[in-house]
């Protein structure tokens, strides 16, 4: 059976986030399993177009890119629409990376008049926070979710969440029957390499995103600048997408005084490297309320892990269990409790940290394996009897 499968961008497409790498393991992971896969995206990436010879997703991957122009972010190209309406013609199954643009919204459509099965992994776009934000300040966007986006959704086999937090979005909007599919995203630890213990004075922490407000970045710097000590850093690598928060971020750069390293945008070696002179990644999606938390996962959380650095984490995403799995800290989202994780971390001794960092590791080789976790989709997919657990056993087994 060969799964067609729709995403906005695909690796190695730079600068658009999580969907993209996601889409990349998932499809890697169908392929090692010697599955049979059609894939169409769009071409865009902020270092140029890509080809279809670009794109390395695995063997027995038919990749079709179209031309994108105009909104490149949503991935907008009219030849979308032929390149979609041929794979849900041709694909026995349609498995589609987010919702609400150009691609994605065109595959759900087509799948719904064709009477085509398909799945939906919402990546973020549904977080209670996130719908909630939609719903307030941006109408033509919810009129948009309403008219389109929530119906083809009530039509989909399964909708595809990563964490607790994401299936309870998708339940407020489309109903308590929705049907759920609760399977964490897969990191491939062979690809990245356990980094020793950093061994310089003081502590480096590093974030890894856009600077913009969703990902509470300013917030998180506020917080650290009250506990820092002497020899403290912090890296931020990452593109600025808002300008006027951006200009908030350089005010706290300078009041730092040196203490703070940004670096723009990183290709993936320089990603890893970055890590592996880190003591702690950090991930404060959500400290800031304004923002609403759009994440839902946070893949470098699983990547920071792989590489063996313990994470601190804003609640409320896929890690709430990080602490009790020994693998970082978790805060609530104001800033006593940033204040309270950070002087936590910096508590530790070269020993406790290594545990920290053999826990984390050993978690996303047990339980973040990708092709595992590919084929758990791939069943529900195909339609056969799933063989892992049922949602309601992942969930308090703490998978996610």
């Amino acid at each position: 059976m060969q799964v067609g499968i729709v995403t906005t961008h695909v690796p190695p497409a730079k600068g658009y986030g999580g969907v993209s790498v996601t889409c990349g393991v998932l499809t890697k992971a169908w392929a090692e399993s010697g599955h049979k896969l059609a894939l169409v995206a769009a071409d865009e990436s902020i270092d140029g177009r890509l080809k279809p010879e670009d794109v390395d997703v695995g063997a027995n991957v038919d990749v079709r890119l179209y031309r994108c122009y105009g909104f490149r972010r949503w991935g907008f190209g009219l030849a979308a629409l032929p390149e979609i309406l041929n794979l849900c013609l041709r694909a026995p199954v349609v498995y589609i990376h987010g919702i609400a643009t150009w691609p994605v919204t065109l595959a759900a459509l087509f799948c719904s008049v064709l009477r085509k099965p398909f799945m939906v992994a919402v990546h973020g776009g549904l977080m209670p926070e996130h719908v909630d934000l939609i719903r307030q300040r941006k109408p033509h966007k919810w009129w948009f979710y309403k008219l389109l986006t929530f119906p083809t959704l009530r039509r989909a086999i399964a909708v595809h969440c990563t964490s607790d937090t994401e299936a309870a979005g998708v339940r407020e909007v489309l109903g308590e029957h929705a049907r759920i599919l609760l399977v964490p995203n897969g990191i491939d630890a062979r690809d990245i390499e356990l980094a020793a213990y950093p061994p310089d004075q003081g502590m480096q922490l590093c974030f890894l995103g856009h600077v913009q407000q969703e990902k509470g970045i300013n917030a998180f710097i506020r917080a650290w600048l009250k506990v820092r000590r002497p020899n403290d850093r912090l890296v931020v690598a990452g593109r600025s997408v808002d300008g006027q928060y951006f200009q908030a971020f350089q005010a706290l750069l300078a009041q730092a005084d040196g203490g703070i390293t940004y670096r723009g945008y990183l290709p993936r070696h320089e990603v890893l490297q970055l890590l592996a002179e880190s003591h702690f990644l950090v991930l404060p999606s959500g400290l800031e309320q304004a923002g609403g938390m759009r994440e839902n996962f946070g893949n470098v959380v699983a990547e920071a892990m792989a590489a063996g650095r313990p994470v601190m984490v804003a609640k409320g995403l896929a890690w709430d269990h990080l602490e009790s799995m020994g693998a970082g800290f978790v805060f609530e989202r104001n800033e006593g409790s940033v204040c309270e994780a950070l002087q936590s971390a910096q508590a530790l001794d070269a020993s406790q940290w290594q545990t920290m960092s053999k826990s984390g590791r050993s978690y996303v080789e047990q339980q973040l394996n990708p092709v595992r976790l590919g084929e758990r989709v791939w069943q529900v997919l195909s339609k056969q009897k799933p063989a892992a657990k049922t949602e309601t056993q992942i969930s308090k087994d703490g998978v996610l």
